[in-house]
This record gives C-alpha cells, sequence and structure tokens, in this order.
C-alpha cells in the first residue's frame, strides 16, 4: 500500500513538473527573440548613425538656406552646387559653351564659390558668365581682354592692378586674381544701375535689362558693333545657360524607410541620401 502511494506521488510530480517545464521553455524562446530583436536594431542604429547626423545636419543646412534665399543666394549649397554644375559643364555642351577647365575643375568652384560669397553672387551665375568669356582656358586673351572672365587691360592701374601693362597681364591670367576681380566688377555695376534700364542695341530692339541681367550687360559694355549684332544675344545666352546649369546642381533628397526587427522590438529606420541630376 505505501509503495502504491508513493507511485501515485511521483507521477503527480510529474504531471506538475510540465507546466512548469513549458512555462521555462516559454520564457527562454521570449528572451532569445528579445535578445535577438535588440542585437539587430543596435546593429542597424549603429550602421544608421551617420544617416540620422545627416538629417539632422540637412535640416538645419535647409532652415539656414531659407534664411539666406531671403537675401537672392544661399550660402550654404553654394559649393557643393558650383561643383556639381561645373563638373557637368566639363563633360556637356551647355546652351554653346563647355567648362574646359580640365583637372582644375574643383578649383575654379572654389574660386567662384568665395567670390560669390564675398559679394552676393549666385556662383552659377558666375560660372556661366565664364563659360561665356572664355569657355574655361585660364590663359584665354582677346584683344585686351584676358583670362577666365576676359578682364581688359583698361582697369590696370586699379583695383590693386599694377599699372605696368606687362605685370597687370600677369596678375590677370590668374585664377585666383582674375575670378574675384569679375565678381566684384559685376556687383559694382549691379548696385550703380539701381533701376532697370532699356537699351537700344545693335539690333533697334530697345531691350529692357532688369537686376543681374542689367549688370551682365554692364559687364560686356553698352557700346556696339554694327558688325557684331550677336552682341545683343550675350545676356540671353548667360541666363540661358545658367538656368540650365541651376537644373543640373539641384539636390533630390531621397527618403527611405525600412521596419526592423519583430513585435514589441519592431523599430521604424528612417535612411536619407543625396542625388544629383545628371540632365537638365
Amino acid at each position: 500500500m505505501k509503495i502504491e502511494m508513493e507511485k501515485n506521488k511521483r507521477k503527480m510530480n510529474k504531471r506538475a513538473d510540465i507546466p512548469i517545464t513549458i512555462l521555462v521553455i516559454g520564457v527562454i524562446l521570449v528572451c532569445a527573440v528579445a535578445l535577438f530583436s535588440f542585437i539587430s536594431s543596435t546593429i542597424n542604429t549603429r550602421n544608421s548613425f551617420t544617416g540620422v547626423g545627416l538629417v539632422e545636419q540637412m535640416s538645419a543646412q535647409v532652415e539656414q538656406a531659407d534664411f539666406y534665399s531671403l537675401q537672392g543666394f544661399s550660402e550654404i549649397k553654394q559649393e557643393s552646387d558650383i561643383k556639381s554644375a561645373i563638373n557637368y559643364a566639363k563633360d556637356k555642351n551647355v546652351d554653346g559653351r563647355k567648362c574646359n577647365c580640365g583637372d582644375k575643375c574643383n578649383y575654379y568652384a572654389e574660386l567662384l564659390s568665395t567670390a560669390a560669397n564675398a559679394n552676393g553672387i549666385d556662383p552659377i551665375l558666375l560660372l556661366s558668365l565664364m563659360m561665356q568669356e572664355s569657355t574655361c582656358v585660364e590663359k584665354a586673351s582677346s584683344g585686351s581682354s584676358l583670362g577666365l572672365m576676359q578682364i581688359n587691360l583698361i582697369h590696370c592701374g586699379n583695383y590693386n592692378l599694377p599699372k605696368d601693362k606687362d605685370a597687370c597681364r600677369k596678375e590677370l591670367e590668374k585664377p585666383e586674381i582674375n575670378i574675384p576681380l569679375s565678381a566684384k566688377m559685376l556687383k559694382g555695376s549691379y548696385d550703380n544701375l539701381k533701376e532697370g534700364l532699356v537699351f537700344q542695341g545693335c539690333t533697334n530692339r530697345n531691350i529692357a535689362y532688369y537686376g543681374w541681367e542689367k549688370a551682365l550687360r554692364a559687364y560686356n559694355g553698352w557700346g556696339c558693333d554694327p558688325s557684331f549684332p550677336a552682341q545683343d544675344k550675350y545676356v540671353d545666352e548667360v541666363m540661358k545657360r545658367y538656368n540650365t546649369l541651376k537644373k543640373t546642381s539641384t539636390g533630390n533628397y531621397v527618403e527611405e524607410k525600412r521596419t526592423e526587427g519583430i513585435l514589441f522590438w519592431a523599430k521604424e529606420i528612417t535612411s536619407f541620401s543625396i542625388e544629383y541630376k545628371g540632365s537638365p
């Protein structure tokens, strides 16, 4: 009788152990899933840390760009934009001109960006002007006009240029002198001609110039050579190229969202990238 009772007791204990075993296995499985999800989320968080920083940086840049756009230009994205535009113009004909900058494209872009920032000009407008004047050939010359921006020797003795023509010529052939000086001269024309101006031109069209178009016309000169009526197309060509280059350098912000992990440990990961258009 005693032996039979012991057997029954052991059977009851085994039955009682089954739920406990199931519970223990369940807890272990849940812990394993949680640990896997945590590790996965941690890895993804680490991998996307740079992306999150980029998002925050871009948000700050957008806010600052909105502020600077009130002044008519953006200092925030201008260097990346001008580099994108000049390298695009190096490979493609943009409204009648290419930029033959060779291995100095990024160097010219930096000079354009700095000069533009100092004078409140869109650097891409300066690039379009440079392409119009010299097709980005550093030592280009046309009569008494020299360099990337074709600055005339009549300015020797002014703008801190030497009076001696030979010395002045050597200075104007330097991109680091030529580009900033052209920006200063263009801004000077913009400031000195506050109102719009109607110009009869070589083709008697009574062309009205305003804003930077007015400054570009002054940069090219108000004279007229009847044998060269294409001079009246100068401003139109510069502005058309400027608008084309502006499109090619505009960045597209691409947002991608994905979910990592499962159940309560699911986490939404957002990644950003910047794509630049390869054509207008």
